[in-house]
């Protein structure tokens, strides 16, 4: 007894078997960056490969699913061409924007200036297409939530760019509204 102290100082204590905790961390977040990284490898991989084999069809596809997130857009910016192209329309538009009136401070300014665009506006087509899209001076720009800047460049017409106030959410109905608009 003469030893009897319960701290023996470490030595003679049998170390645990395995690997400590850091290690195993380690060796998880390790496994866990291999597997995301084969997957996106194999996801590109998958997507280049179907590219490759019908470049065509891929671009028509790609394009479809571009025309169908931008048609809502599309067919707003319609109805204000369509408004632009009469007078009637034009007085229409003005009244049920008051955003416009940052331009044109009056109802009357604004049908002045709009009675200059009239006969100048060509109508949109009716169908948004991949043409219209890439070669046919169309542009949609989407800012964080908020607004939605949609211009279009017809050639032998002027150009007409209407900024909407927000974008269209799903179960939208109802013309939006109208922040600015620019025809040149």
């Amino acid at each position: 007894m003469a030893d009897s102290s319960w701290d023996n100082g470490g030595h003679g204590v049998p170390l645990k078997p395995g690997l400590p905790l850091w290690a195993k961390v380690a060796m998880g977040c390790g496994i866990a960056f291999l597997v995301a990284l084969v997957t996106c490898v194999g996801g590109v991989a998958y997507v280049a490969n179907k590219a490759k084999k019908d470049p065509e069809g891929f671009k028509q596809r790609a394009m479809s699913a571009v025309a169908d997130r931008l048609r809502p857009d599309w067919e707003d910016f319609r109805a204000v061409v369509e408004q632009l192209r009469t007078p009637e329309g034009c007085q229409a538009l003005y009244r049920a924007n008051p955003g416009l009136s940052k331009t044109w401070p009056t109802e009357s300014e604004f049908l002045d200036a709009s009675s200059r665009w009239h006969k100048e506006i060509l109508p949109a087509p009716a169908e948004l297409t991949f043409d219209l899209m890439e070669h046919g001076g169309l542009q949609i720009n989407h800012t964080f939530g908020s607004q939605v800047k949609v211009g279009w460049s017809p050639k032998g017409g002027r150009s007409v760019y209407v900024t909407f106030e927000r974008a269209r959410k799903a179960g939208d109905r109802g013309p939006r509204l109208v922040a600015e608009l620019d025809v040149r």
